[in-house]
């Protein structure tokens, strides 16, 4: 399945230089992408529960858990200050 989302900065920004990193339901990090210059990423995964932790340089942070069934999903991400 796909998990899409855009990441943003204080309500709308997009945030260009933001990381965003899954973790599986261990709480391992399975991998880790850098946002393109939408503020947007893209995760190829399996069904179960997803944790999304998401930063950028100027130490805004944000989180979110996500359940993927069997189909695509979109979560766009909130960075908050840090």
């Amino acid at each position: 399945m796909k998990l899409t989302g855009t990441v943003t900065v204080h309500g709308g920004e997009r945030a260009k230089s933001a990381v965003v990193e899954v973790l599986n339901a261990s709480g391992d990090v399975v991998d880790q992408v850098q946002v393109d210059d939408g503020g947007r990423y893209l995760y190829h995964l399996s069904e179960g529960i997803w944790t999304l932790r998401v930063w950028d340089a100027h130490g805004h942070r944000g989180r979110a858990q996500v359940q993927l069934d069997d189909e695509d999903k979109v979560v766009d991400l909130e960075l908050d200050e840090g």
